[in-house]
């Protein structure tokens, strides 16, 4: 049943009049006779004695005007819960890692400047091994972290995206395969106890990928800076590679599937189904940017 059809029936209970009806549902007057004659015919009953001018309900029409209001009033506290559970209130402690922050946390804070007017934020930078302790300390409200395979228990996770690993290797080593780059550069290793250095170790190992040199380094863009100088190369997520990548750099061909960063905002578990956590992760879902 059409529940524009309702709303106007209940509107023209109100008012006892099609034409006030119609003004204050910002319908025409003919669209509004429509919607009750399509009404009429899928009940299967007249809703309005017309022998009257203007028509006037029957004693079943407004029985069901009624009824129809009850429907209306659900239909609205629905929608009210619904933009409830969407809107943040109060100050938040977010923290997010660095190679996330560069892509996605300019759309966030426009994202909530603009739509969530009745929150504050308060953000800061980490690695996800540091900002995920200091969530569990309460330190920290929520933070943007990778996904490692131990995560603690006192952690709700909420996915936000999925990206690839790849391979980048100075462009001027255009002829050297993946397999022989360990014996050809220096590895740039972003920092092992991280959320995307345990995943570059997994590949490592799954590949029995053994460099005989290792520059370990705690940043994106100097381990990036290190391949465009022909230094090295790396292993690092496909957005970050393509953010700061020139004609210096290269992505090196590999077979079979490489591991997926998985970023996920990590909140204490006792806050891990409350609205604004999810309101949150749905923020971040929907801002986030793939690609520089």
């Amino acid at each position: 049943m059409n529940l524009t059809a309702l709303k106007s029936l209940v509107r023209i209970h109100q008012v006892s009049s099609f034409t006030k009806a119609a003004e204050l549902e910002n319908v025409t007057l003919s669209a509004l006779s429509m919607q009750m004659k399509a009404l009429e015919d899928q009940l299967g009953r007249p809703l309005f004695d017309r022998s009257f001018r203007p028509p006037q309900l029957t004693p079943l029409g407004r029985k069901l005007a009624v009824q129809a209001a009850n429907v209306v009033a659900a239909q609205n506290t629905f929608a009210q819960m619904a933009e409830a559970s969407d809107a943040l209130t109060g100050h938040y402690r977010i923290g997010f890692i660095p190679s996330a922050s560069v892509r996605l946390l300019p759309a966030f804070l426009g994202h909530v400047r603009d739509h969530q007017p009745a929150a504050s934020f308060e953000v800061s930078s980490g690695l996800s091994e540091d900002l995920s302790e200091a969530v569990r300390l309460g330190v920290l409200d929520a933070a943007l972290v990778t996904r490692v395979a131990k995560t603690a228990p006192a952690l709700g996770l909420h996915h936000i995206a999925s990206e690839e690993m790849v391979f980048a290797a100075p462009a001027q080593q255009s002829d050297i395969v993946l397999s022989d780059l360990p014996r050809q550069l220096p590895f740039v290793h972003f920092r092992p106890s991280s959320g995307i250095g345990q995943l570059i170790q997994q590949a490592l190992v799954q590949f029995n990928h053994e460099p005989d040199q290792i520059i370990v380094l705690d940043s994106v863009e100097a381990a990036m800076e290190c391949v465009k100088a022909g230094l090295g190369y790396t292993l690092l997520p496909r957005p970050d590679v393509q953010r700061c990548a020139d004609a210096r750099v290269r992505m090196v061909p590999w077979d079979g599937s490489l591991i997926q960063r998985e970023l996920v905002l990590a909140v204490h578990s006792n806050n891990a189904d409350t609205d604004w956590a999810h309101a949150l992760a749905r923020i971040l879902r929907e801002n986030i940017q793939s690609g520089p």
